[in-house]
């Protein structure tokens, strides 16, 4: 949700509180991965209605859209690389060389950064710089600006200068570092994958069951509530954005669910594809198509 009204963006989150405050079934949340505000509510219409009031009784007008989806980058193999990051300008150049090991990690585990020079090849003093300029690469991601998890670090070379050697040097030297070996590490995308629950009439188990197969959902098992049935299933975040629709068309208003994040998983090759290629900036977009053939 984005506020569209001047000002807005102070006093949004205090009137967001006091919507809540005043109907239960209405959430506010903060994705902390895409920035963004997210409005919970019992339906489409539900939201549409608290947006309603928003503007009317506070004068703030919003513009809404599905909310992005999560997605981590990471890595699925060992690269090594190297990087010299070498300027000469006059005066006081800049210089910088790094050698590198990627690695990934188990799922969950984050990032290391393993210092492993020995003999001074690079001086104490610029290592938490290398440490740095990678952990700004992690947080602006390569593949689609989301960020890089579960690797591991380490840096067992490099070369100074003693007079053109400095800190931001080192930094670029091992961004550029990273990203190379990135690259030949067979980068994957990660994506929340949910925990759903629906329930529906007995006689659209069939139906229900065939959809959520088609949203790669994995059914977990199903338990019968009197003439109504549960269905619990697995299924990636990106595959239900639209689900209350498509629920309330099968089941004509019957059914209900709800979803809780459950784990992350890797994006299948040619869903990947698609999702790099939507996240590229338009102008390169349009550079590819102009290509002659």
């Amino acid at each position: 949700m984005i506020p569209l009204s001047k000002g807005a963006e102070k006093k949004i989150s205090e009137c967001l509180h006091k919507l809540t405050e005043e109907d239960k079934t209405f959430r506010v949340s903060h994705d902390a991965l895409t920035n963004e505000l997210v409005l919970t509510g019992m339906s489409m219409l539900h939201l549409q209605v608290m947006i309603g009031r928003l503007k009317r009784r506070f004068g703030i007008d919003v513009e809404f859209h599905t909310p992005k989806i999560p997605y981590k980058e990471t890595i699925t193999a060992r690269a090594e690389t190297q990087y010299k990051h070498k300027k000469q300008s006059g005066g006081h150049g800049q210089y910088g060389e790094v050698h590198i090991r990627i690695e990934p990690l188990p799922r969950g585990s984050g990032f290391e950064f393993v210092d492993e020079v020995v003999g001074g090849s690079i001086p104490r003093q610029y290592i938490p710089a290398v440490e740095k300029g990678i952990r700004e690469v992690l947080d602006k991601g390569i593949l689609i600006g989301h960020p890089i998890v579960d690797v591991r670090v380490r840096l067992f070379h490099g070369s100074f200068h003693e007079v053109d050697s400095s800190e931001a040097a080192f930094k670029t030297a091992a961004s550029h570092a990273f990203h190379e070996a990135f690259n030949h590490a067979r980068p994957v995308l990660l994506e929340p994958i949910v925990n759903i629950e629906v329930t529906i009439p007995v006689k659209f188990m069939g139906e229900i069951a065939g959809n959520l197969s088609s949203h790669r959902g994995h059914i977990k098992n199903m338990d019968s509530l009197a003439d109504l049935q549960v269905v619990r299933a697995t299924i990636p975040m990106a595959s239900i954005a639209n689900y209350e629709t498509e629920l309330k068309s099968m089941t004509g208003g019957q059914g209900s669910f709800t979803t809780a994040f459950s784990h992350y998983d890797v994006v299948p090759a040619h869903l990947m594809q698609q999702i790099v290629t939507q996240h590229m900036p338009l102008t390169a977009r349009m550079a590819g198509k102009n290509e002659c053939r």
